[in-house]
């Protein structure tokens, strides 16, 4: 059976941990087994010269007597000078003579003798007896690879449980940090389309889960808002096409009931504007669609001063527009995106201007800035920032032109943001000042 990627992912780790585990409990093995073989030998060599220098006090006096007897371990030679076996313990007794080193000096000296098949660990003294210097021999069998095998067993059986402790401790620590994970994963599972204001509940910690779910929550936050935008947007398309479309069908509906009677020019007519309505409406929501997307122009260097003189001299409207531009005020932005917005603009303000519409372009610190002014009605405080919300008609505006869509100043705002800028309405008594800033470009650029 094949194990979920999680489940292999905790496998895969609890076992890394339990191969290095392994390894390290296998050097300590090592060292301890070092560490305790050094003690062992150290205390042995300790007690042969413990039991050389009571035998060497003993052969002062001139009491040796062969067997010789002592109360500690150990196999016991004494020698004079000429290597005649002066007493030995009970096991060299009737051996020949250790050939082994004498020591120089008054010290003990410690060697490895070998006088079979067997090798022993052997401490040499020099002692001055009654009839000449004696050479005091005391060996004991050498150490092996494990000196205390009970302990070595004991130790040995530290691997296999260390190996098992840091397996399972290992699991349940990846079971315990997964469980946010599994917590976050099915609060997240139950979120849906129709329930995207629940949040996944932040822990406490301020760890790296913690950070996680902030960011979650935050695209919840991002991915409702645009919901609710969609949804206002559906709505609102529907009920700006439901106008022009019914017209469509009221008068299609006459025609075809009393097409002799029926004023087919004046049908027409109220046909084809309906029509341009709705023509409306689907370009503006292509650009919007189309801005949402990440879409912009081709950026370029653009005079605004003359795509301003080109854009007022483009058509005709109801007021003319008269501009005045600084010259050289450039920036970086696609003329078609720009031109829309100017063109929004503009349109906007012949619709409501008493007689004077006036295009300013200048320059302002690092920013171009381009404003359309008419002469109109002023707009209500409490109205400048509704006017740039999609279809968001004011009374006025539907009383002046009921083919309006309601997008226009929602795009060029958007086209705008889009080029580092921004579009506001400026406070003005004597009409209504739409403001356009652009960063601008150097002069040596």
């Amino acid at each position: 059976m094949r194990l979920p990627n999680e489940q292999l992912s905790r496998v895969r780790v609890t076992v890394i941990a339990m191969v290095v585990t392994g390894f390290l409990a296998m050097l300590a093995y090592g060292a301890l087994l070092a560490f305790v073989r050094i003690q062992a030998g150290a205390q042995l060599s300790n007690q042969l010269v413990f039991t050389a220098r009571q035998v060497g006090a003993i052969a002062r006096t001139g009491h040796l007597a062969t067997p010789i007897v002592s109360g500690t371990p150990g196999l016991i030679q004494v020698q004079d000078d000429r290597r005649h076996v002066v007493a030995a313990s009970r096991s060299l007794v009737g051996l020949s003579a250790l050939r082994a080193p004498r020591p120089a000096g008054d010290g003990p000296l410690f060697e490895r003798v070998c006088p079979g098949n067997r090798c022993f660990t052997g401490v040499a003294t020099r002692v001055a007896g009654p009839s000449g210097p004696l050479t005091v021999y005391v060996l004991a069998p050498e150490l092996g690879l494990f000196p205390r095998p009970g302990l070595a067993v004991f130790l040995a059986l530290g691997i296999p449980v260390s190996i098992g402790a840091a397996g399972a401790w290992r699991w349940w620590l990846d079971a315990r940090r997964a469980r946010p994970v599994e917590l976050i994963r099915a609060e997240l599972d139950e979120i849906n389309a129709a329930d995207l204001h629940r949040r996944v509940p932040v822990p406490p910690r301020r760890d790296e889960f913690h950070s996680l779910v902030m960011a979650i929550n935050a695209t919840l936050d991002r991915l409702e808002a645009a919901v609710e935008q969609q949804r206002r947007l559906v709505s609102d398309v529907s009920h700006d096409l439901r106008s022009p479309i019914a017209g469509l069908r009221a008068e299609l509906e006459t025609a075809l009931i009393d097409p002799e009677g029926a004023d087919l020019r004046a049908a027409l007519g109220t046909t084809l504007k309906n029509t341009e309505r709705l023509q409306n409406i689907v370009t503006e929501l292509l650009v919007l669609a189309r801005r949402e997307a990440g879409l912009p122009g081709r950026a370029e260097h653009v005079d605004l001063g003359d795509l301003a003189e080109r854009e007022v001299a483009r058509r005709p409207r109801r007021v003319a527009a008269k501009v005045d531009a600084e010259p050289g005020v450039v920036a970086r932005v696609n003329s078609v995106d720009i031109g829309r917005v100017l063109t929004n603009l503009l349109d906007n303000a012949a619709r409501h201007a008493d007689s004077e519409v006036i295009v300013t372009v200048r320059r302002e610190a690092d920013d171009a800035v381009v404003e359309v002014f008419n002469d109109g009605e002023t707009i209500a405080p409490e109205d400048r920032e509704r006017i740039f919300e999609r279809f968001i008609r004011l009374p006025a505006a539907r009383r002046l032109d009921s083919g309006g869509t309601g997008l226009g100043l929602a795009i060029s705002r958007d086209i705008a943001h889009a080029y580092g800028g921004s579009l506001t309405l400026a406070d003005d008594d004597l009409g209504t000042c739409f403001v356009l800033t652009l960063p601008i470009l150097g002069e040596d650029l």
